[in-house]
Parts: C-alpha cells; sequence; structure tokens
C-alpha cells in the first residue's frame, strides 16, 4: 500500500512511499498506515505546487509527528535534488533518525523518482553501499532513481547533464562517508 518498501531489504529505519491522497480522510487514512508501521518522522519531497492539492498538508504532518520529525525539502518532479540541500538537511534529518532508532519516510508524489534517488542517495552516504549497489537495491523495491534522467529530453533537458547531476550527488556521498569512515578511525586511536 502506498509503495511503501525500506530502501533496501536489510534497511530497518529509512523507507519510501507515495504521498496520500488529496482529501482530509485519505490523509488520515495514511497516516494511520504510516503511523501502523511504526513511522515516526515524514521527510517531505513535493514542492509547493504539489502541495496546493492539500488543504494543509504539512500542518497536518507537524501535529501526528512533531515540528522536529518533519523535514520538507521541496523537489520539482523529474528533478534531483542538490547536493548542498541533501547534504545540509536531508541527510542530517535521516541520520538523527537513524541515531534515534525513528523509523522514517521520504515520499514524493508517486514514490517512484524523487524518492528513489533520495534512497539512493542515503545507501551511500550512510549504509556503505556503492553507487551501483544502491541504485540497483532501490530499483528492486520498484523505485526508479534515474526517472529524471529518462524524463529529461521531455522536459527539454539535456539527459547527460541530468545523469551527471545523480553522479555528482551519490559521489558526494561516498566523500561523506569515506570522511565519516576516516574521522571515526582516527577518534579510536
Amino acid at each position: 500500500m502506498y509503495k511503501f518498501t525500506p530502501a533496501s531489504r536489510n534497511e530497518a529505519i529509512v523507507f519510501g512511499a507515495a504521498r496520500p491522497g488529496y482529501t482530509d480522510n485519505q490523509v488520515n487514512e495514511w497516516l494511520a498506515f504510516m503511523q501502523g508501521q511504526k513511522i515516526r518522522r515524514v521527510c517531505c519531497l513535493l514542492p509547493e505546487s504539489q502541495l496546493a492539492g492539500y488543504s494543509n498538508l504539512l500542518d497536518v504532518y507537524r501535529q501526528a509527528f512533531g515540528a522536529d520529525r518533519l523535514c520538507w525539502t521541496p523537489i520539482e518532479d523529474f528533478h534531483f535534488v542538490e547536493v548542498k540541500i541533501f547534504t545540509h538537511e536531508i541527510l542530517p534529518f535521516l541520520q538523527s533518525a537513524d541515531r534515534l532508532q525513528e523509523k522514517t519516510v521520504v515520499h514524493c508524489s508517486g514514490g517512484i523518482g524523487r524518492t528513489g534517488h533520495i534512497l539512493a542517495a542515503w545507501l551511500v552516504a550512510a549504509r556503505g553501499m556503492a553507487s551501483g549497489e544502491a541504485i540497483e537495491s532501490v530499483k528492486q523495491t520498484g523505485r526508479n532513481p534515474y526517472e529524471a534522467v529518462i524524463a529529461a529530453p521531455f522536459k527539454g533537458r539535456n539527459p547527460w547533464k541530468v545523469a551527471a547531476e545523480f553522479k555528482e550527488l551519490l559521489e558526494e556521498c561516498d566523500r561523506l562517508r569515506s570522511r565519516s569512515s576516516r574521522s571515526a578511525r582516527s577518534s579510536t586511536l
């Protein structure tokens, strides 16, 4: 239901999903489902244009989970997150969830592309997966981290440039993980 799955088969904290329906009743059903899955945090990727169909979705999330358990980082459909936004907003939010062992759901509209690339970046940055392994892991859950690349020509964008954006994001995630690993090793010496 709601395309709800973990980021990878072995992931216990970070999950992906599709958005709730637009009516208050559909939002409440989505919330009940997520809470039934023990979700404690939400990372919403919907831009304002996609939030316009809701009466107050972000406020509903704040009430249901708490203001500190909502990360709203709008990403336009068929686009990748900016590296700086991922590393300064989304990643710290997910790392905090991991430290506190609070299950978190990341969602865009359909739960495929934007959610997929965020989950792949998470798996590289926090779980130490190689980029290809993370992408394949996310694809196995029914998501497509490359959706923005595939849609690029239909949006008047160069698919090679769009693919380079995703590659840059994953490379930065790998660098962050490497720095974190080196820092952890040097502090134990």
